[in-house]
């Protein structure tokens, strides 16, 4: 079954087992990075509270990407008996490494070569950038929009590993480990010099993701999932909820209401996967959003570096305006995104066909440069 579509009687297990793509899930990616590049190329306030929330696009992206790799990851345990953190590992490297590097290649000669007061900041923060640790300190320059990125990196690290070496103890201990990762976003221990990042989002988003994908891969967790959003309308309505809870009045949204918020969101990702065929698709599936979500990581990596030519572009020929400074920034990053995905990316994700485990698995889908069950990107 190549889609997984739902059948008419209802939810099942094995069905969603056996799906190989999830449809909708490069299209809930395009609506985290558009909201990220929202959030990014905002030139001043709005009487709306969600619209100065675009940074909640990285929240969805994290809870989408905790889902799908121990989805995957799951997947291969239950056909091989055992998850292999070598082909693992080698796959992440293909697809993460080279385009990153390269965009921290052309950051360093561009700043050098254009000097000025960029230098320093970025002098400072090319180290920490380099070794996936941004999150972990005072980012000066723009490259601090590489936290995610450490983030993630770091999950890459541990969560597989803890997989493979304790599978039965991992559902435990990765619920204590999102507890303690919302704690600080609390205002606890506040005697300790944490990052800022530690008091905001942390590791919890993804790690909601993962406990979806637990809940997900077990019988009675799916069919419990399943009874409450089979309808075809429960994407919609988790929709709804994932917005209104990002508009939550308080300026600050640690603590609950950003615990709400990724919640909302894993309720999103789950009511889009447990059934192929939806009142979203029609959108979620539109090329447009299907190519987005495809390329949203070259998209994340570039749009800082097109966000100063286009700045400079629209301030000399007049355009103030914020949606125009926004939709040519957005159009300018797919591109580059785009070229980078065909000229650079493709070539190099061809090579993770010699880590999947076979033609009519997960791993071969994963493999390929499609939407659907892969990694989030």
């Amino acid at each position: 079954m190549e889609r997984g579509a739902a059948s008419p009687a209802g939810p099942d297990h094995a069905q969603f087992l056996s799906t190989r793509t999830f449809g909708s899930l490069d299209g809930l990616r395009a609506i985290s990075i558009v909201a990220v590049l929202w959030h990014h190329t905002a030139r001043g306030p709005s009487a709306l509270a969600i619209s100065g929330r675009g940074f909640l696009g990285v929240d969805l992206f994290f809870v989408i990407s905790g889902f799908l790799i121990v989805t995957l990851l799951l997947r291969e345990e239950r056909r091989s008996g055992k998850i292999s953190l070598r082909s693992f590992y080698a796959r992440r490297f293909l697809r993460i490494f080279p385009p990153y590097y390269l965009m921290l290649l052309v950051v360093t000669v561009a700043v050098y070569l254009k000097r000025g007061s960029t230098l320093e900041p970025v002098v400072h923060d090319l180290p920490y950038a380099l070794l996936y640790v941004s999150n972990m300190v005072h980012m000066r320059s723009f490259l601090d929009i590489t936290w995610s990125l450490a983030t993630e990196e770091q999950f890459y690290l541990a969560v597989p590993a803890l997989l493979r070496r304790g599978r039965r103890a991992a559902p435990l201990v990765l619920s204590i480990a999102c507890l303690l990762a919302y704690l600080p976003t609390f205002g606890l221990f506040p005697e300790l010099a944490l990052p800022g990042f530690f008091r905001q989002t942390t590791f919890g988003p993804i790690l909601v993701g993962v406990l979806l994908a637990f809940v997900m891969n077990d019988a009675r967790g799916f069919g419990w999932l399943a009874r409450l959003l089979w309808h075809r309308l429960s994407p919609v309505a988790a929709l709804g909820l994932v917005v209104l809870a990002a508009s939550h009045p308080a300026e600050d949204l640690s603590g609950l209401p950003r615990i709400g918020i990724h919640v909302a969101m894993a309720v999103l990702v789950a009511a889009c996967v447990v059934r192929e065929q939806h009142a979203l698709v029609p959108v979620l599936s539109a090329w447009p959003m299907r190519r987005i979500g495809t390329v949203s990581y070259g998209i994340y990596l570039y749009h800082m570096l097109t966000w100063y030519f286009v700045d400079v572009a629209t301030r000399r020929a007049g355009l103030e305006s914020q949606l125009v400074f926004f939709v040519a920034n957005t159009l300018a990053s797919w591109l580059v995104a785009e070229l980078s995905f065909r000229w650079f990316e493709s070539p190099v994700l061809a090579l993770k066909s010699r880590f999947a485990s076979g033609a009519a698995t997960p791993h071969a889908a994963a493999a390929r440069p499609q939407a659907g069950l892969r990694p989030a990107d």
